[in-house]
């Protein structure tokens, strides 16, 4: 065979694999932004929801209930116990008062 055929073959396959690698590596990283753009926005949200929490309640349960009605996750929420967990945030009750707020995650 000659030397030509098996130089143009070993490129060509070499050429294939680097540009595969390459749409891997692309399409990888499309994929992570886009999951951590969407945590981002939860992170905003619960940041959003926590500043009308304390500037429109006097922080009990009931009115924090009141102010989270139209929080996506609402229907999720058990309002009998005393931990509320919104995305990525818990708030921690105690005598039907806030107590604290912490990190899910």
């Amino acid at each position: 065979m000659n030397k030509w055929k098996i130089a143009f073959w070993v490129c060509l396959t070499v050429l294939l694999l680097v540009t595969a690698v390459g749409v891997y590596s692309i399409i990888d990283q499309a994929v992570t932004l886009t999951y951590q753009k969407e945590g981002y926005t939860d992170t905003e949200n619960d940041l959003d929801n926590l500043i009308e929490i304390i500037n429109k309640t006097d922080l009990t349960k009931t009115q924090i209930q009141k102010e989270l009605k139209d929080h996506k996750l609402y229907e999720y929420m058990d309002f009998n116990s005393d931990t509320i967990s919104l995305d990525r945030v818990l708030l921690v009750f105690e005598n039907n008062k806030l107590k604290n707020v912490t990190k899910q995650w």
